[in-house]
């Protein structure tokens, strides 16, 4: 009995020790912590403001690569017209042309003026 009589003060007495015993932070550690907090502020900010930027440049490079691959098509589309000329569209058929007329003489009276 006597033993758990004297536990709890032995245990109050080591908490005590060892809570005197903590070092305390500085004015030059906590100033230190404080500009690191700044920092570390700073450079959240400025991820954000480049995770802003990437997506506005992937936006446009999606959009230069639509741009890129419509034109690969239309080119590729000329291509194989210009492979199969003058038959690129056999199914147009284009008007026949006009005649023409031959060259001749023509003659032409006209009143002599009074």
């Amino acid at each position: 009995m006597r033993l758990s009589a004297a536990l709890p003060v032995v245990l109050a007495l080591v908490g005590m020790y060892l809570v005197g015993c903590t070092p305390k932070i500085t004015e030059e550690q906590l100033e230190r912590l404080r500009e690191l907090r700044a920092a570390e502020r700073q450079l959240n900010q400025d991820i954000a403001r480049k995770e802003a930027e990437k997506g506005r440049l992937q936006g446009e490079l999606a959009s230069r690569q639509r741009e890129l691959q419509q034109c690969q098509s239309q080119q590729q589309f000329v291509r194989e017209k210009l492979a199969t000329w003058p038959n690129s569209w056999p199914d147009y058929t284009p008007a026949p042309p006009a005649p023409q007329e031959q060259p001749g003489v023509e003659i032409k009276t006209q009143k002599k003026p009074r």
